[in-house]
């Protein structure tokens, strides 16, 4: 009769070295594998982070009005700095429906206005616009007003409206029909530091926020710059003679990843991104 017989201890340990290697080569890939998933989805977030405040910024600050020369209430930029910048942003646009007949009342189609939210008692004000001489833009000028009241329905002769209620101006009075009212509030943009790190915070100054993050984490000290120009493109520390402004954003990574192929070392990662901005309703040179 046949014999059976077992492995012999050569033969056990051959098979076991042969499974450790392999085991080893499989954890191996699979470590590779997720620390490169891993630094994809840093790289990924840290890239989706950068490109949303190019986005944002630019967009918002887009909106801001300046008269070259002009006063600071020709102007929407109030504070200038080379990490943060206050203005005013615009939340809205409508036009009068009929001329006032009282200094503290504004009524706007309903039709014709178009904004990011409806206008907020307390946090809003309204700019109203100023004509001069009709042959030059000189002598325009917009009109804060703050608004303390706001009611939808049939305010305008023929349709609904809005009504807004604002502190007393006797220069509304008489406007002509179909005169621009821009809704805004006093925002701040600024790199701020929270929990140890850098990030780009907003805050509606109008509203008494306190600052929140907008993005982020960002490079400490250069993670959020600005630079300030004027209609010659020279730069310019006055708020009323900007033109434009150069927006400067540089993300990093907030998980330290491999920087190299396979087990290299592992630090954070950066993405930045430039953005100039003309502003609003800048004449031309």
């Amino acid at each position: 009769m046949p014999t059976s017989r077992g492995f012999t201890l050569v033969e056990i340990l051959v098979a076991l070295t042969v499974t450790l290697a392999v085991a080893a080569a499989i954890y191996g890939l699979v470590n590779t594998i997720q620390r490169m998933s891993l630094a994809q989805t840093e790289r990924a977030s840290l890239q989706a982070n950068v490109r949303s405040g190019g986005w944002v910024v630019p967009g918002e600050l887009h909106e801001v009005t300046t008269l070259p020369g002009g006063t600071t209430a020709q102007n929407d930029v109030l504070v200038a700095q080379a990490t943060g910048i206050t203005y005013r942003a615009m939340r809205g646009i409508g036009f009068l429906c009929q001329s006032p007949v009282t200094p503290s009342e504004l009524r706007v189609w309903l039709s014709t206005y178009s904004g990011f939210r409806d206008p907020a008692p307390g946090r809003d004000s309204a700019l109203v616009f100023l004509e001069g001489d009709s042959l030059t833009p000189a002598d325009d000028a917009w009109l804060p007003a703050a608004i303390t009241g706001v009611a939808v329905g049939n305010t305008c002769p023929a349709g609904s409206g809005i009504r807004l209620t604002t502190d007393d101006h006797a220069e509304i009075v008489g406007l002509a029909a179909n005169t621009p009212v821009r809704i805004y509030e006093i925002m701040e943009l600024r790199l701020y530091q929270s929990g140890g790190r850098s990030w780009l915070g907003a805050r509606s100054l109008s509203a008494g926020e306190v600052i929140q993050p907008l993005l982020g984490p960002l490079v400490d000290g250069t993670g959020f710059t600005l630079e300030y120009f004027d209609a010659a493109s020279s730069p310019t520390t006055d708020p009323t003679a900007i033109t434009s402004i150069t927006v400067g954003l540089r993300g990093i990574s907030e998980n330290a990843i491999a920087v190299g192929a396979g087990s290299g070392p592992r630090g954070q990662v950066q993405d930045s991104l430039v953005a100039r901005v003309s502003l609003r309703n800048v004449p031309a040179p």
